[in-house]
């Protein structure tokens, strides 16, 4: 490892290696770390994305694709059920095979990448950031770069480290616990995705996903507001959830985590510092989807700091581009994802099961987004005020 770069990337999740691989498409000497001893794991995700963004940065492979997806359905606590075609079309990833092969994408495009490599501080030049200490194999070292992205994670201390706030209010931080069951069979259609939402009895102020991997496994998970989780943990709520549907089910792995359900973060720029992927919050604020979305930020990011690298100047007014870039593109559409997860988030049971009813009732493959929420609105005129932001940012007009 060399001790000075242009660019060093911390965290080798799909945000990270695809800043890497842009970075270095672009030229840059690139240095991409990753703490854990091997990419791709622990998987914290329902590992769903979709695929013209994904043909962006990778040629698909059939070794990281675990399934295709046909449609969405979103249950209600009685067992009603509205079915619709994703946004595009979805696969379901193996994670660990696909973050490492995009990191390999990254090393083909000239960057040189380093498990079991830590970010321990930043190294600063007045209030610029200008490298990374970093800690490999009990040994601490400087390593200096003209700009450092952070892109370790929604617990990012990198972003901490620059001054940048990154923690949510406790009102926008979810829980989430998620396991791989296997022993499906017959028990879950293998194309199509689940949502089941229930304020009292599935997941309180949250809901509960089953995403297929193959016609007998799936990702189970749950997430539940924080302020909810205290007499009965997002944990138990998935227990009770499996023990329903999926009783004898056989667990392959757990994992679990906090979710920061915002909307990108305000400031995602420093002097010599840009943040990306879930470090930066830019996840779906409804459904937390972030992988595709965490590509895309580190893309834009490294748009903008190409040119500001090419001038000498990374100062967080020149770096600013990358912000302006994400919220032309996702600002609006994700402010009132964000209006519709607390509108949903506050609703009661028999409201949101009344929804599920009448919006099961409607055509909805002839129907866009806006004609559909219109409909929806005006048989529960009740949710109009609710729904305002909707209105007022033109979603409904979509």
């Amino acid at each position: 490892m060399k001790t000075a770069y242009d660019l060093i990337v911390v965290g080798a999740g799909p945000a990270g290696s695809a800043a890497a691989m842009r970075a270095a498409q672009a030229g840059l000497d690139v240095l991409l770390v990753e703490k854990r001893q091997e990419i791709g794991v622990p998987v914290r995700c329902g590992e769903a994305t979709d695929i013209e963004t994904t043909l962006r940065f990778i040629d698909l492979d059939q070794r990281w694709i675990a399934n295709h997806v046909e449609t969405y359905a979103i249950y209600n606590a009685e067992g009603d059920f509205v079915s619709v075609p994703p946004s595009g079309d979805t696969i379901i990833l193996d994670r660990k095979v696909f973050d490492e092969a995009l990191a390999a994408q990254a090393v083909r495009a000239g960057a040189d990448v380093r498990v079991n490599t830590a970010a321990v501080d930043l190294i600063r030049e007045g209030d610029a950031v200008v490298g990374v200490r970093l800690q490999s194999f009990g040994k601490s070292f400087n390593v200096r770069a003209r700009l450092v992205v952070a892109a370790d994670g929604v617990e990012s201390l990198v972003a901490r480290w620059a001054g940048l706030k990154t923690v949510p209010a406790m009102s926008d931080f979810f829980v989430g616990a998620q396991y791989t069951l296997a022993g499906l069979e017959g028990r879950i259609d293998p194309t199509r995705c689940e949502y089941h939402v229930g304020q009292e009895t599935i997941a309180p102020g949250g809901y509960v996903w089953v995403f297929p991997k193959s016609d007998e496994k799936a990702n189970v998970g749950i997430v539940v507001p924080a302020s909810r989780n205290r007499d009965v943990s997002a944990r138990e709520w998935l227990d009770r959830f499996v023990a329903h549907h999926f009783r004898g089910a056989s667990i392959l792995s757990v994992v679990s985590g906090g979710i920061p359900v915002t909307g990108a973060v305000k400031q995602m720029v420093a002097d010599g510092l840009v943040i990306v992927g879930d470090a930066a919050h830019q996840a779906d604020p409804l459904t937390a989807g972030g992988i595709s979305l965490g590509m895309i930020g580190a893309e834009l990011a490294i748009e903008a700091a190409v040119p500001a690298l090419a001038r000498g100047d990374v100062s967080a007014r020149a770096l600013r581009p990358y912000e302006e870039a994400w919220r032309e593109r996702f600002g609006k559409m994700h402010a009132a994802l964000l209006a519709v997860r607390k509108i949903i988030t506050r609703m009661s049971q028999r409201d949101f099961d009344a929804l599920v009813r009448t919006a099961a009732g409607l055509p909805l493959a002839s129907m866009s987004l806006g004609e559909i929420l219109i409909a929806v609105l005006s048989r529960h005129p009740a949710l109009l005020l609710e729904a305002r932001t909707l209105i007022t940012t033109g979603l409904v007009m979509k």
